[in-house]
């Protein structure tokens, strides 16, 4: 086999919390830092079109998002959509060394869970869940949707999702906190 016929075989790591945990926040930070070493894939582009509860996982193509990772994994690229919800796949990636999903519905379905060779949860309160969305979106259009049907919502998940989890940090930490954090769990295999 010549140096460039090569396929990579990634490490992926599932980043998982209920809304406003921190996982986007972290990753987005990881990515400037490490810019080039991961592939980031959000699963909030895996919506569907349309749903009758964007918080529940019926929500998502977690079909499209099994087999995005399965491609991954084993060193082809695959396509993603590059926008949410439009299930348009039109986003080409290709396989990195390490490959961070990210989303709140990552361990519910065991076909996805089980394909994480690293599963992260990033456990929040449902007081910071409730400051950072209305900080995020705005008090006058968040409130109650928030308390009614994104905390209640993502408790029936939680505890499902956090005992499958191989780390659990504490969300509620300051972002700089989180980050490092994660990156000694996610970047130290980049070492290896």
């Amino acid at each position: 086999m010549g140096l460039f016929s090569k396929k990579i075989k990634p490490l992926v790591i599932g980043v998982c919390g209920r809304s406003c945990s921190g996982k986007s926040t972290v990753v987005r930070g990881l990515e400037q830092k490490y810019k080039g070493d991961f592939l980031h894939i959000n699963q909030d582009k895996f919506f569907k079109v349309k749903s009758d509860n964007w918080e529940s996982p019926n929500s998502l193509r977690l079909d499209r998002l099994i087999y995005s990772i399965k491609k991954l994994k084993s060193g082809q690229s695959t396509h993603i959509p590059s926008h949410r919800w439009t299930e348009v796949f039109d986003r080409e990636v290709k396989p990195h060394k390490i490959v961070i999903v990210e989303g709140y519905l990552l361990f519910v379905d065991d076909r996805l869970s089980n394909l994480f060779d690293k599963k992260i949860w990033v456990d929040v309160s449902d007081t910071n869940i409730l400051y950072r969305r209305t900080k995020r979106d705005g008090p006058s259009k968040n409130i109650d949707y928030t308390m009614n049907i994104v905390i209640p919502e993502s408790q029936k998940y939680e505890e499902i999702q956090r005992n499958k989890a191989d780390i659990i940090i504490d969300g509620n930490k300051s972002k700089d906190e989180i980050i490092k954090e994660v990156e000694k769990e996610v970047f130290s295999e980049l070492r290896k």
